[in-house]
């Protein structure tokens, strides 16, 4: 049952406290449009945690961005809630699911609190959003993008299209120019892009022998170059798909920085991801993908996918969101590289990412 709508009067501080992991947040940007185009007089501030920042740097539906460090401890919680009470914020909205940032905005002052009934938040909340349950009393899987459109209807805000929206700056555009330049990467060159990581855990990752081998039949087939767009701390994994190629691929010296991986992301002709932050980025920038995905129900995630393939297999024991799988690591080790060479023969076919569109 959809919650009502509160009434807000024209509020003219509001807080938005953005959610967490990569991907949520990058689907959770065309709520926070709905929000800016609900209340456009109103100064809106986004409070992220600090590398999150970079990836909504340059978008229109904020006034200010504000880092929260408040999971170092005690002293930051509290430093945050002074931030937060000086500036006299109407109301704030909650992305998060989190007892220590409800917690915060209560002592801080905010007056109307908004979020879901989830991570026992409720105590510190004045409006709760009831969650949609399955018939085994839990969270029933759906798009991300309509779970956080739930979130901003509830403050009157009117859905509009579940693309994510992001921003690419002029300074960012430069500074990714030079690094490219410093890559060997001409200016007008197409890459395909592989993003073998994912913050989740082991569960999440595709072989790097997987990747290596789909990336040598990659650049056979289709003449273009790899690059790895690897996060921080998975260089060993990328120095055992890079070991294990015959062809040479693009590799950054360290992780690129995550403004600048949207314009990595987004001149790149293919991505081939783990179901991780690297494939919304894509879906921002209509980039086409092949998604490999095994732990995690692809309900999750299912919305916006015109340009993309998910590739993945039913097994007995998933969808299991484990961070470290606890048996044989079926679900990802199963599907081969010849299997996603296929799907991509099929995205081509409907997207002319090589030229052979059927349209």
């Amino acid at each position: 049952m959809q919650n009502p709508a509160i009434k807000l009067n024209a509020p003219k501080n509001i807080l938005i406290r953005a959610p967490n992991p990569i991907g949520d947040l990058i689907m959770a940007t065309a709520s926070f449009a709905d929000i800016r185009k609900r209340f456009p007089e109103a100064h809106i501030t986004m409070l992220v945690r600090g590398a999150q920042a970079k990836v909504l740097v340059g978008s229109d539906f904020f006034d200010e961005l504000m880092i929260d460090d408040s999971a170092r401890g005690f002293v930051e919680m509290f430093r945050l809630a002074r931030r937060l009470w000086q500036q006299r914020f109407d109301f704030c909205v909650l992305y998060t699911n989190s007892l220590r940032t409800a917690f915060i905005v209560a002592l801080a002052g905010i007056p109307e609190r908004v979020g879901f009934a989830k991570g026992g938040q409720s105590l510190f909340l004045t409006q709760v959003i009831k969650p949609i349950l399955n018939e085994q009393k839990k969270w029933l899987p759906m798009p991300m993008p309509e779970i956080y459109g739930r979130l901003s209807s509830f403050i009157g805000a009117e859905p509009g299209n579940t693309w994510p929206q992001l921003t690419v700056t002029e300074t960012c555009e430069a500074r990714a120019r030079d690094l490219k330049k410093s890559l060997g990467i001409d200016d007008h060159e197409k890459l395909i892009g592989l993003a073998p990581g994912a913050a989740f855990g082991q569960s999440k990752l595709w072989p790097p022998g997987h990747f290596a081998a789909l990336a040598d039949k990659l650049t056979e087939k289709y003449g273009l170059r790899t690059i790895i767009l690897s996060g921080p701390g998975e260089e060993a994994n990328t120095r055992a798909m890079v070991t294990a190629m015959k062809s040479k691929p693009v590799v950054t010296d360290k992780p690129v920085d995550l403004d600048l991986l949207k314009p990595f992301i987004r001149d790149l002709a293919l991505l081939i991801a783990t179901d991780s932050g690297p494939r919304h980025f894509a879906t921002a920038f209509r980039v086409p993908t092949v998604v490999v995905m095994g732990p995690t129900d692809p309900r999750w995630s299912g919305a916006n996918l015109d340009r993309q393939e998910v590739v993945r297999h039913d097994v007995s024991c998933g969808p299991c969101h484990k961070k470290i799988c606890p048996l044989d690591h079926r679900c990802m080790i199963g599907i081969t590289p010849d299997e996603v060479m296929g799907r991509i023969a099929q995205l081509d076919s409907r997207l002319g990412i090589f030229g052979t569109s059927l349209n």
